[in-house]
C-alpha cells in the first residue's frame, strides 16, 4: 500500500481502489485486549475451587453475574496455564 503511495504517487483512495480495499481497512487499529477483570476473578475461583475444571469455572463466574463469553475466558485459562 505505501509502496502505491510513495512510489507511484497515488492518494490513499486511489492506491485502495487499486488493491480492492476499503479505506477503513488502511486505517484500522487494533485494539489491546485488557482481561486484568477475567484474570482476577478466575484467579479467585481457582484459589477457592482447585480441581474444578474449565467449564466448570466458567459456570460459576456466570453464576456471579460476569457476563463474559466462553471464548474469551478459554484464551484467558489457557494464557495462565489453569488447563489440566
Amino acid at each position: 500500500m505505501t509502496h502505491l503511495m510513495i512510489d507511484f504517487k497515488l492518494s490513499i483512495n486511489q492506491a485502495c481502489l487499486s488493491l480492492n480495499l476499503y479505506k477503513s481497512t488502511y486505517y484500522y487499529k487494533k485494539k489491546p485486549k485488557d482481561d486484568s477483570a477475567v484474570i482476577t476473578a478466575l484467579n479467585n475461583l481457582v484459589d477457592k475451587h482447585s480441581r474444578n475444571g474449565f467449564w466448570l469455572l466458567f459456570h460459576r463466574l456466570r453464576k456471579l453475574g460476569y457476563s463474559w463469553n466462553h471464548k474469551r475466558v478459554y484464551r484467558v485459562y489457557k494464557m495462565m496455564g489453569l488447563n489440566i
